[in-house]
């Protein structure tokens, strides 16, 4: 029998209900210093156990940035630990994010001939991992990767990247190789009740569909790169835009044409029926995304839509502290740094 996991549910509302708001933000944007910032989020906000231990004024901007990251995880393991959901492969989706997130920069190290890797590991996931972060942060080649790789179902994904002479391998189509089988076990261990099926697929589909217009605005506006260029790298999968939308999308000869044959979709009149500047397509994208989520949060009493919502919010919430972070430390104006604040 299917469970609902209705405290799992109750819990995150509650954390939630914590989550920093316009003021918070308005409150750091007007900061002097990255230590004012951290001093703020000690004193006012749901970060401040996080920060409890932490002297604000030492604390540096790479530093705050990674407690505020492993924040998410621990967030994460309290939520997917409260029942023990953690069983069901669904939940342990956010391993598997970071799993691939940490091959891909491995690769981009290998790239650019960089041994500087260890130093930013996240090792607060390594007892998770299938493999061990440390280890990979080690690997100088490929070739290596492959090698170390073997017994996890990564292998079977790369194996058919072949490097350069300069053994330099195709980043981007090992992110499409990877990020296409993450999408295909996410949505492969979806055992729920049907309804929950149904809502977690719509809302899957939906972020693979602004994840891959992002990806292909970018390489139309930034590299002029052609429609069967576009294509390869984009994940195969498709929501509310068809295959035969998303190729007249592609096709677009240029940013601007990009541009206006997407405000013709569902997803274009969304943003501009929220006000959003379609635009400025990837911050608008990431606002609808947000939306999406939150709307999901606040209807639906799903577990695993719950559960994806709310780490993607908090995600978002630890983005814009990280903007205005950076944007404090390089000296950005006031109303640029608000303006990249999603919410």
């Amino acid at each position: 029998m299917l469970r609902n996991y209705n405290a799992t549910v109750a819990k995150i509302m509650a954390i939630y209900g914590k989550r920093l708001n316009q003021q918070d933000y308005t409150e750091m944007i007007n900061k002097q210093s990255v230590a004012d910032v951290a001093e703020y989020l000690k004193k006012n906000t749901h970060y401040s156990q996080l920060l409890a231990s932490i002297d604000t004024n030492t604390v540096h901007r790479g530093m705050l940035e990674n407690l505020l990251k492993r924040s998410i995880f621990e967030t994460y393991m309290r939520i997917t630990g409260f029942e023990h959901i953690s069983k069901q492969e669904f939940y342990n989706y956010k391993i598997i994010q970071t799993e691939i997130s940490e091959i891909l920069r491995c690769i981009r190290y290998i790239n650019a001939k960089s041994d500087k890797m260890i130093s930013d590991v996240p090792i607060y996931f390594n007892d998770l991992t299938s493999f061990d972060l440390i280890g990979l942060a080690k690997i100088k080649s490929f070739d290596e990767l492959l090698v170390f790789l073997k017994k996890t179902p990564y292998y079977d994904v790369l194996k058919k990247i072949v490097p350069n002479s300069d053994g330099i391998a195709d980043v981007t189509k090992c992110e499409t190789l990877l990020r296409t089988y993450y999408i295909s076990r996410l949505r492969s261990s979806l055992h729920f009740k049907k309804n929950d099926v149904k809502q977690m697929t719509a809302l899957l589909d939906t972020d693979i569909d602004l994840i891959n217009l992002i990806n292909s605005y970018r390489l139309t506006a930034y590299f002029d790169e052609p429609e069967d260029v576009i294509e390869k790298d984009m994940l195969p999968f498709s929501g509310r835009l068809s295959e035969a939308k998303q190729k007249e999308i592609y096709s677009s000869p240029d940013s601007e044409e990009f541009i206006r044959r997407f405000s013709k979709t569902y997803y274009g009149q969304q943003m501009a029926a929220n006000g959003y500047d379609i635009n400025d397509l990837e911050q608008s994208a990431q606002r609808l995304r947000y939306k999406y989520a939150k709307l999901a949060l606040k209807r639906s009493s799903s577990a695993p839509l719950s559960v994806y919502s709310f780490i993607f919010l908090l995600e978002i919430e630890v983005q814009n502290i990280i903007s205005i972070i950076e944007g404090i430390r390089y000296g950005v104006e006031v109303n640029k740094i608000a303006s990249l604040i999603i919410m």
